[in-house]
């Protein structure tokens, strides 16, 4: 009798107050269960819509683009981590202070959806026009977003640039090395 009380209270507790419908976290930080889950191709199109911002110096897109606490690790802006707050003024100042520059990323996304959160990550290349020659600087990107009822916003965004590859130098009596001349 004692557990079938036990058993009556906690259902009237749950009947009260009810399910929030919320994934997980309590207090309306996760996903509701009748919203609509992230996709890849909404995440595919966010992350275009990203890159088309960077590439276009189109620092308003990008703002809207950022949940207010989005960390930048590494940006193209400078080395470090920052919070959107931090990166933002960096980044206008790095757009109006740089010359012209192509910004464009490989088509062969790694793509990846839980839930409100979609991750998307890929290689960039940047090309500047030298005094003689178009200089390189090619990269690895990776951006995790999370679906909200404004759209995709970046809760995370980290870029990292690949060294360059070291020049060849022959060694005396290397035959291997002076074969390939």
């Amino acid at each position: 009798m004692k557990n079938l009380k036990i058993w009556l209270i906690a259902a009237a507790l749950i009947a009260v107050v009810g399910c929030s419908g919320q994934w997980s976290g309590g207090g309306g930080g996760g996903q509701g269960r009748n919203k609509q889950h992230a996709t890849e191709d909404e995440t595919r199109q966010a992350f275009e819509k990203l890159m088309a911002a960077f590439a276009n110096r189109d620092a308003e897109t990008i703002n809207g683009m950022m949940t207010s606490g989005a960390i930048f690790v590494d940006p193209p802006v400078g080395p470090g981590v920052f919070t959107w707050s931090d990166a933002k003024p960096v980044l206008e100042n790095a757009f109006a202070n740089s010359g012209p520059y192509q910004l464009s990323n490989e088509p062969s996304y790694r793509i990846g959806v839980n839930r409100d959160l979609g991750w998307i990550a890929t290689v960039f290349h940047v090309r500047t026009q030298g005094a003689s020659e178009i200089n390189k600087s090619d990269g690895a990107i990776s951006v995790l977003f999370q679906k909200t009822d404004g759209g995709y916003k970046v809760l995370s965004f980290h870029a990292s640039r690949f060294l360059p590859p070291p020049a060849v130098t022959a060694v005396p009596g290397d035959k291997a090395a002076s074969k390939k001349k």
